[in-house]
């Protein structure tokens, strides 16, 4: 028994929709591309310098796929460079009990004290089972934490 073959044209943006085509039937649908896979997107915004520890502003950078760490506002930047200098404070400087592990997230029994904003306020507030980056032990440990590092807190949270 002979065989025969058709070949399909896939016509440019669009690609073959197969949860709606039938062998008997071909559809097609456009393709979406999604922002992030584009090598050619632009970007701009803000990044902390790994020298200095600064934020700095890049225009028109090309290069999505090595780019990865730039955030599309300082505020946002600002707030990733507070996020280190927070989680190295919290593990160094045992006066704020470390940070709130994993188990002791899951156990809804046990409350944590979580530094959080409301508005354009810092408050203290307890939780139990909701993660929060800015979490303690204790309510001492967490208003110590707060006065002595309220610029951190503040840029974390984006606080003007």
């Amino acid at each position: 028994m002979k065989t025969k073959e058709v070949k399909i044209e896939i016509p440019e943006g669009y690609e073959i929709d197969k949860e709606n085509s039938t062998f008997e039937c071909i559809k097609f649908k456009p393709v979406v591309k999604r922002w992030r896979d584009d090598e050619y997107a632009e970007l701009n915004g803000f990044y902390v310098h790994s020298g200095y520890s600064e934020v700095k502003e890049i225009k028109k950078s090309r290069n999505v796929h090595n780019c990865k760490c730039i955030f599309a506002t300082e505020k946002q930047a600002k707030s990733a460079l507070a996020m280190a200098q927070i989680s190295q404070i919290m593990v160094n400087d045992k006066r704020f009990g470390g940070i709130i592990t994993g188990e002791e997230w899951r156990n809804g029994n046990k409350i944590k004290i979580c530094i959080k904003r409301s508005v354009n306020q810092i408050i203290c507030k307890e939780a139990w089972e909701v993660f929060h980056f800015l979490a303690f032990h204790t309510k001492d440990q967490c208003d110590l934490f707060l006065k002595e590092n309220k610029d951190l807190v503040k840029d974390y949270l984006m606080i003007d």
